[in-house]
């Protein structure tokens, strides 16, 4: 009975992770007040910015920079990754960096299954503001 409720358990906490994986590499940025941040996007896309400027309003001259990179349509076409192929290559990535004058901070990062997308941006900020103190 213990071993089937430890498994019914486990698999609630699977279902709800959305894949996404955060790390923290200052633990001070947890309690600190983020009171602006710069937007650095990589590479630039119009409307990517447009909806990251939707979610934040952010300013030029921060100590706090969110640095967005991404890649779409990702093919791989190595016979010496056969074996992650049969598994499912993700199609795209999401990283959202969080770095405080330079120095990395915090990383919010997802492999999709399609393309990048406004929801996609908008779940990883969401994600960012759940765990940090956003002004």
């Amino acid at each position: 009975m213990r071993k089937y409720l430890f498994t019914l358990v486990s698999l609630l906490f699977l279902g709800c992770n959305d894949g996404s994986q955060t790390f923290v590499y200052d633990k001070q940025i947890l309690d600190a007040k983020i009171e602006c941040m710069s937007l650095t996007l990589s590479p630039p896309d119009k409307k990517i910015e447009e909806t990251l400027n939707s979610l934040y309003d952010f300013k030029k001259e921060c100590h706090y920079e969110l640095v967005v990179s991404y890649k779409t349509s990702i093919t791989c076409n190595s016979n010496q990754n056969t074996d992650k192929k049969l598994h499912g290559l993700p199609q795209s990535y999401l990283r959202m960096e969080i770095k405080k004058d330079g120095s990395l901070q915090y990383t919010y990062y997802k492999d999709l299954q399609e393309n990048l997308n406004s929801k996609d941006l908008k779940n990883g900020f969401e994600t960012i503001k759940e765990n940090l103190h956003l002004q």
